[in-house]
């Protein structure tokens, strides 16, 4: 976790693609953890919205990238891990390792092309995601 690239770690050690802690040493360092699939609901939603908007496909997909880039950011600037570390859950929350900023992004464009392919299931899919 030695090295840094903006003042993120690149990958945590062990090197793992997927972490199953709720709030270990290790989440939201590897590539995919428990927290990714809650950005399938972001694809999902921007989707939406963008559609909503009339925005081309191609184009709203860019800026669901772009959004979502900018919510990585945010969400790892001192102010919100020490906002999340304010909660229980999120206690050992250290912010995110460059290589999870990048599962998540691949997970909210997964997310933007299952409502692109089908309405329904995506429409399930927020509904099961929030039981």
């Amino acid at each position: 976790m030695t090295t840094l690239f903006l003042g993120r770690p690149i990958w945590y050690n062990p090197k793992k693609l997927f972490s199953f802690e709720l709030d270990g040493d290790d989440t939201s360092q590897q590539v995919f953890d428990i927290y990714s699939f809650s950005h399938i609901t972001h694809g999902i939603l921007l989707y939406f919205f963008f559609k909503y908007l009339n925005t081309n496909v191609i184009y709203g997909l860019y800026l669901t990238i772009l959004l979502e880039l900018l919510w990585e950011i945010f969400e790892n600037t001192p102010f919100i891990i020490k906002k999340y570390r304010q909660s229980p859950e999120y206690k050992n929350y250290k912010g995110d390792s460059i290589v999870n900023i990048i599962g998540d992004t691949i997970f909210t464009i997964l997310g933007y092309y299952l409502a692109y392919k089908s309405l329904k299931l995506s429409v399930i899919y927020l509904f099961l995601s929030e039981i």
